[in-house]
Formats: C-alpha cells, sequence, structure tokens
C-alpha cells in the first residue's frame, strides 16, 4: 500500500491513506562549514542525474559566496572531510539571496552583489567546479536603486535557466522581474548593446511588490511565482500560464492569495504540482504562524473567488527575522515544510498521511483536535541564541523522496555554521532462522 503518484488537491487533509515511501526515514545532522560566520542565505539542490547534494551560500565573515558539495571523501570541509567548500565570487560585498540550481554536474547560483546593487548569477560547467563564469544579469542607476534581492532560480525539464528576483526603486514603484539565459539576443546581462545573453522581463512595477519571491516551472516551462506585497501586506502569486493583467503586453496573470487584514506572505515558498496547481507555504505575521495554501476548484477560503485554501499549520517565533520557511514536494506528491520553530529548533511539517499516521493523529495543521499535520523537531537551537537555531532554511527533496535540509545554526551569539540535515533510507533487518 505505498504510493509514488500525486495525492489528491488538500493534502493536510487526513482523507489520503498512502504514505510517502521514506517519510519516516532518519535523520542526520551535519555541520559543513566552520568555524567563522557562514552558512546564511542558504540554497540547497541536488542533481537529479548524479544525486550529488549542492548549497549555494553567503559567507558573512568575508562577504563572499561560497558553494559545498557532498563528495564523500577527500573534500576539505565537514565531518571526516566528506564536503567540498570553495569560495565562488569573492569580488566585493557578494552572496546574499543566493539560490541554487544543479543537473548534470551543471551549477547555477543567482545572488545579490551588494557593492554595485546588482544581480548576478555564477555558472559553472567544468567537473570540479574550479571555474566560474560570473554574469552580472541586471543593475539598475541611479546606484541608490537596488537589484537581484529575493533570487530565485531554476531549471526547466527543457530550455534555459531562469530567475525571479525584487528591484527596489528609491524613486518610482518597486518590481518583480524574471530572467532568462538565451545566449545572445537578449536585453540584459554581459554582451554587446542588442547581442546580451539575457532577457530580463518585468512581471510587476508596483511599490512593494516582489519581497520573497519564489519561482518554479511547470512541465511544459511555463514560470510560476509567490512573493510578498510590502505595499499591502498580502501573499501574491502570478504566473506565465494565462495572460490578463501583468507582465509584458499582459502575459501574465497576478492575483492576491492571502486578504482582509492579515499581514501574510512573507518568506513564501512555492511549489507547483503535475496537475500545475500551486502549493504556497508562507509566514503569517498577524498570528505568527506558519500558513500554508494550496489551489482548489472551489469553496477555498482565500485566494480570488474562494480559488485557495490556506490553512495554520504552525506557531512561528514572533518577529523573528529571518526566520526560515522552504518547501518542496515528496515522491508521493505530499508538501514537505522545513522552518524555524518558536524555540529555534529546525522543524518538519507535513501531512499525517505522508508518514503513515492515520487520520486525526497529528500534531499540528488544520482540523481542530483531529490535527491532520505531523511536526516534528530536527535540530534544536543552541543554549546561546535560543532563536536562532535554524536561519535561511531551504529543502529539497531528490527523486527517491529523500529530503535534505541547508540552514544556517548559530555556535555563538557572533558565529554560525552551515549545517545540513538529511535523511537515509531505512533497510529492515532480514530475519535468519537457525535450524536446531
Amino acid at each position: 500500500g505505498l504510493a509514488s503518484g500525486p495525492q489528491p488537491a488538500g493534502p493536510f487533509e487526513a482523507a489520503g491513506a498512502n504514505a510517502s515511501r521514506v517519510g519516516g526515514s532518519s535523520w542526520f545532522i551535519a555541520e559543513v562549514d566552520t568555524p567563522r560566520n557562514v552558512g546564511q542565505h542558504a540554497s540547497v539542490a541536488v542533481d537529479p542525474f548524479t544525486g550529488v547534494t549542492y548549497v549555494s551560500y553567503f559567507d558573512d565573515t568575508y562577504d563572499d559566496l561560497r558553494m559545498a558539495a557532498y563528495v564523500g571523501s577527500g573534500g576539505h570541509c565537514g565531518e571526516g572531510s566528506d564536503w567540498y567548500c570553495e569560495t565562488v565570487d569573492s569580488g566585493g560585498n557578494v552572496g546574499t539571496y543566493s539560490s541554487i540550481a544543479v543537473e548534470l554536474g551543471y551549477v547555477f547560483i543567482a545572488y545579490h552583489d551588494a557593492t554595485d546593487g546588482s544581480l548576478k548569477v555564477a555558472m559553472s560547467h567544468d567537473a570540479s567546479h574550479a571555474v566560474w563564469d560570473i554574469h552580472t544579469v541586471f543593475s539598475m542607476s541611479p546606484p541608490s536603486t537596488t537589484a537581484g534581492l529575493y533570487t530565485s532560480v531554476k531549471l526547466p525539464s527543457f530550455g534555459a535557466v531562469q530567475v525571479a528576483f525584487h528591484c527596489n526603486q528609491t524613486i518610482g514603484p518597486d518590481l518583480l522581474r524574471l530572467a532568462t539565459f538565451v545566449g545572445s539576443g537578449g536585453n540584459c546581462g554581459p554582451g554587446e548593446e542588442n547581442d546580451q545573453a539575457w532577457e530580463c522581463g518585468t512581471i510587476r512595477f508596483v511599490e512593494g511588490t516582489g519581497h520573497y519571491s519564489s519561482l518554479a516551472l511547470d512541465g511544459d516551462g511555463y514560470a510560476h511565482i509567490a512573493y510578498y506585497n510590502a505595499s499591502d501586506s498580502h501573499l501574491w502569486y502570478a504566473t506565465s500560464r494565462t495572460g490578463s493583467n501583468c507582465g509584458p503586453d499582459n502575459n501574465w496573470t497576478c492575483i492576491p492569495v492571502t486578504g482582509s487584514t492579515t499581514d501574510a506572505g512573507r518568506y513564501a515558498s512555492l511549489y507547483v504540482d503535475d496537475g500545475n496547481q500551486y502549493h504556497i507555504a508562507y509566514y503569517d505575521a498577524t498570528t505568527d504562524k506558519l500558513k500554508y495554501a494550496h489551489q482548489v476548484a472551489t469553496g477555498g477560503n482565500c485566494g480570488v473567488l474562494g480559488s485557495a485554501q490556506c490553512d495554520e499549520i504552525a506557531p512561528m517565533a514572533e518577529d523573528s527575522h529571518p526566520v526560515g520557511i522552504s518547501m518542496a514536494q515528496d515522491a508521493a506528491g505530499y508538501p514537505v515544510i522545513a522552518y524555524q520553530s518558536p524555540g529555534g529548533s529546525l522543524n518538519l511539517a507535513r501531512p499525517v498521511a505522508a508518514v503513515g499516521l492515520p487520520a486525526g493523529g497529528g500534531n499540528c495543521g488544520p482540523g481542530g483536535p483531529d490535527r491532520t499535520g505531523y511536526c516534528e523537531a530536527l535540530g534544536h537551537g543552541e543554549p546561546y541564541t535560543p532563536f536562532r537555531g535554524a536561519d535561511f532554511v531551504s529543502v529539497h527533496v531528490s527523486s527517491s523522496g529523500l529530503a535534505t535540509i541547508a540552514y544556517n545554526g548559530f555556535v555563538t551569539p557572533s558565529d554560525g555554521n552551515l549545517r545540513v540535515a538529511f535523511q537515509r533510507r531505512r533497510f529492515p533487518r532480514p530475519l535468519v532462522v537457525k535450524s536446531q
């Protein structure tokens, strides 16, 4: 009775009976990069073809962009030298808002250059990743205007790498933008005029738009972006799958997901299922709760005309910036949400059905006393900083269903490490019967 296909809409409802194949696999936590203050703005990805885990992150001690790759042995960082860590870019204050995507050993890292206020993308095509091609994709003038905040990079199953990002303008409205690598003939990035390597389009041009942008690409190559609009304090959703009211030539649709007087939508994390329906985990600052929104046909309690269902999942620390939230879809179609608890620990939330619990047997999530979610602590906060144990959380689920979480864990009030929590598959021990 194990499922490998997607489940119906409403994955935090306890009606499902099929558990993820590896939902209950054991968790382990590794110290990857130490001892200075590293691991902020962490982003994790697992190469779907090689199975290698990669993490991009910011080195706050030296203001550098760094990357760690799991090598098993022969590395020069991590416990037992099982990771390879390197500085990718050290040209100024670089590496915040990092986001990583990998495929067949090709690594793409989008990040912010705080020195010149630009969006950059580092690309590596060699097996050792000793050589990086650094692109300044988008910068704005005057210098007081900042581009490349809240980056989110994705590789489609076909086509070119894409990056969603936020631009903050001192004079004029903010922008939510999408950059696509085209090689030549674009309107931004390196290259001569009219022959640039990237195409940059504006999705929204509204004050406060595009904070905490999270990009997903569906199976047909269409883009979906969840983001927070600071001017109305709401979670929004944009897609290029339909066109109506935003984007170049109105070829995108932008709609609010949350409403009323609630301040909700920060730290948004998005995935799109096989039916092209969106799923978004986010922070509700009014109630200090982790929330989860998913698209429904009718009868939802949020979205335009009840087109989404928004539910409380678990409490989070009050005004504890930067709280960590990251979500992915597991191999059985259930959401996996990594987040920072009020006590500072790294926590994981999943529907009860995903871990094989009966309906109503959870300890978090919607459903009143019959809880439909299961939340567990994976790593605890440190005694010096009880609310800073799991900053900059980033989760990735491999094709086998095993989850990996990268995050920044503080060691002292002024120093933190890059940590990685990962699952290992459980194998039952064989029963051996000895003859008498």
